[in-house]
């Protein structure tokens, strides 16, 4: 039956929409932990943490969809994974028939993981120190890694590209990147003992860039610019999305003022989108987007999920027009972060979060087969 909700309690054009109560035996709650995960009744009843900064707590930063056209993508089921990164643990692989930690204390323990992109079909992210939280942090390392790739079928990460690669100084940390599918835009935070200030580089790998090594720096390096690093990495507006995604939304109402951060399965550095006249997305509502080749769909932090075609190997669903569904409400002081749907199994990512400070954290498992293709034999 239409339903209509949002995720701002406004009013919206109707939508075919399900909501999937606390109770509901469709789904599950985990929980991190030190050792990978566990089972919990609820997130506010996970054990308890202390509570610190985003960059230095136990949490998804991201999750990676991976894309359904390519073998190398795909679990001994059959199914898509999905790859959650876990700062301060691994990567979580999850599929369709179950989810696996793979723990590196080598590259996670004492850095921040973040920023999940593809090459080629292998997941890559980036790490660092940040040294605003953590005082004890030494500049002074032997070995700098900046991106790291991860083998899901031997569950194996190696640096692919590090600081000496990049020629960059001791007192720099890259804090943030973008990777356009062609070529990688770095911003540089350097610190001295009187100040700290940025500087910026692009550069286009000359060969693979899973084949460079330290001993072999085949990348051309060229200075960049904050203005030119900006328009790689500033939100665009709305009207300039994926026409499938502009579909997907076009019932929240014209006046709810959200920023969509899009991910292409198996792609690049997400894309976001402003829809809003202002200018600060801080404020507004924030959706994940994942975009794949036979279903796109939506994820907004209160837990409604936006869905529009076919989930693997399945048929297209309510007669091509979009779908919501309502997750379980979080209690105060919790958000939905990101999610993956691997064949009928959805995973969304949770989190406990005060201002900048993250405290629990896990993730929701549901089953959408008996949800959405409850007809089928």
């Amino acid at each position: 039956m239409p339903l209509v909700f949002s995720c701002k309690e406004k009013k919206e054009e109707p939508v075919d929409a399900i909501v999937i109560e606390k109770k509901s035996s469709s789904h599950k709650w985990f929980a991190l932990n030190k050792d990978g995960y566990q089972e919990v009744a609820a997130p506010q009843k996970a054990p308890a943490v202390l509570q610190k900064p985003w960059t230095e707590a136990l949490r998804i930063s991201c999750m990676g969809q991976a894309n359904e056209e390519t073998p190398i993508d795909m679990s001994q089921d059959g199914s898509p994974k999905i790859f959650a990164l876990t700062n301060r643990l691994g990567i979580i692989v999850m599929t369709q028939n179950g989810v696996k930690v793979f723990k590196d204390p080598q590259f996670f323990e004492e850095r921040t993981a973040d920023k999940l992109v593809f090459m080629n079909g292998s997941p890559i992210y980036s790490v660092y120190r940040n040294s605003h939280f953590n005082e004890k942090i030494s500049l002074r390392q032997p070995f700098r890694p900046f991106l790291i790739q991860f083998t899901a079928d031997s569950g194996v990460y190696f640096p692919i590209l590090t600081y000496e690669n990049l020629s960059l100084p001791e007192n720099s940390e890259v804090n943030d990147f973008c990777w356009d599918g062609t070529e990688w835009f770095c911003s540089i935070k350097n610190y001295t003992e009187s100040e700290t200030n940025f500087s910026y580089l692009k550069f286009r790998p000359e060969t693979a860039l899973l084949s460079i090594s330290p001993e072999k720096n085949l990348i051309a390096i060229q200075k960049s610019t904050e203005d030119e690093f900006r328009k790689v990495r500033s939100p665009k507006d709305f009207s300039a999305a994926p026409k499938r995604v502009q579909a997907l939304l076009k019932g929240l109402p014209k006046d709810f003022d959200y920023y969509a951060e899009c991910k292409d399965a198996g792609g690049a550095t997400a894309r976001q989108f402003i829809h809003s006249k202002k200018t600060d997305s801080k404020s507004m509502a924030r959706a994940v987007v994942q975009i794949c080749g036979t279903w796109v769909a939506a994820l907004f932090e209160d837990g409604t999920l936006y869905l529009n075609g076919a989930l693997y190997a399945k048929k297209i669903l309510n007669n091509s027009k979009n779908l919501a569904i309502r997750l379980p409400k979080l209690a105060e002081g919790y958000k939905y972060t990101d999610f993956g749907i691997s064949g009928t199994q959805l995973f969304a990512a949770w989190e406990q979060t005060d201002f900048y400070k993250s405290g629990r954290s896990g993730f929701l498992s549901v089953n959408l087969k008996p949800i959405l293709y409850k007809d089928d034999e």
